[in-house]
């Protein structure tokens, strides 16, 4: 899978939330902002996005394959270093994806069975010391968290993934898609259809046009596109004392055994 290019940020003025990021990534972190998120425009919603990757190659051009919007990282092995983002620019907040004062929704998923992944604030150390929203958010499979970036410094807001348990011994893909909020806590409020503090979970009924000219929902992850599973097998194997029942390939003496001692003795009852 393609690994998002992380951007060095090593220079003397850091901002506070600049300073706490490159204390989980020492050598840079990755800002998604205008120029390295995909613009909704180049959002895929087509089912064989994963065959693209796989060959290398783009749809009709483009300049990546970016399922529902998501873009792919990767989380190293033991989490060292966690993948740390930056929502918004990072220098002087007047990209115009800004995330700063306003609410944060972040999806994520990892086609890893069975890992438990975390979604923190990167200004968390214990103490809630956010305005107000939720400080971290963990799961396995798809992810959904809502954050609100309203700090007393004005600051755009920041996290970190990192793994709690499940993968430790290996690097895991993970796909990771945000959004923002078009207003902010300053703009106050005027009906409670547009209060900003419900405005992640009213986000998931809304829809998006798609590359056909049809819609889909916002709330959509990369494996929701993908075709279904099949539900039923033609055969299922089960695991019997830790040997494989499908390996079997001579009928077992002691099952014709028993038969054989039952019929016996129904014909003398």
């Amino acid at each position: 899978m393609l690994l998002a290019t992380f951007i060095g940020l090593l220079h003397s003025a850091h901002s506070e939330i600049t300073g706490d990021l490159l204390q989980y990534c020492p050598d840079g972190f990755f800002n998604w902002m205008d120029g390295t998120a995909p613009t909704e425009n180049e959002w895929y919603f087509e089912n064989d996005w994963a065959e693209f990757i796989t060959n290398g190659t783009t749809p009709n051009g483009a300049s990546g394959v970016y399922p529902a919007g998501f873009l792919p990282f990767t989380l190293v092995r033991y989490s060292e270093p966690p993948i740390c983002v930056m929502v918004g620019d990072h220098e002087d907040n007047t990209d115009s994806f800004t995330s700063r004062d306003k609410k944060v929704e972040i999806l994520m998923e990892s086609p890893m069975e069975n890992v438990n992944l975390c979604i923190t604030d990167a200004s968390y150390s214990g103490v809630g010391n956010n305005n107000v929203g939720s400080l971290q958010s963990c799961g396995t499979g798809k992810i959904y968290a809502c954050f609100t970036a309203a700090t007393d410094t004005g600051e755009n807001f920041g996290f970190v993934v990192d793994c709690k348990e499940g993968c430790e011994d290996m690097d895991i893909d993970v796909w990771i898609r945000i959004r923002v909020s078009e207003k902010s806590w300053d703009e106050g409020k005027e009906t409670t259809a547009d209060d900003l503090e419900h405005w992640c979970e009213t986000e998931r009924g809304t829809t998006v046009d798609d590359n056909d000219g049809g819609v889909k929902l916002y709330y959509t992850f990369p494996s929701d596109l993908l075709p279904d599973k099949p539900s039923k097998y033609p055969f299922h194997i089960e695991q019997i004392f830790g040997q494989n029942a499908g390996s079997q390939t001579r009928p077992n003496i002691w099952a014709i055994s028993l038969i054989a001692v039952v019929g016996l003795a129904c014909l003398f009852a």
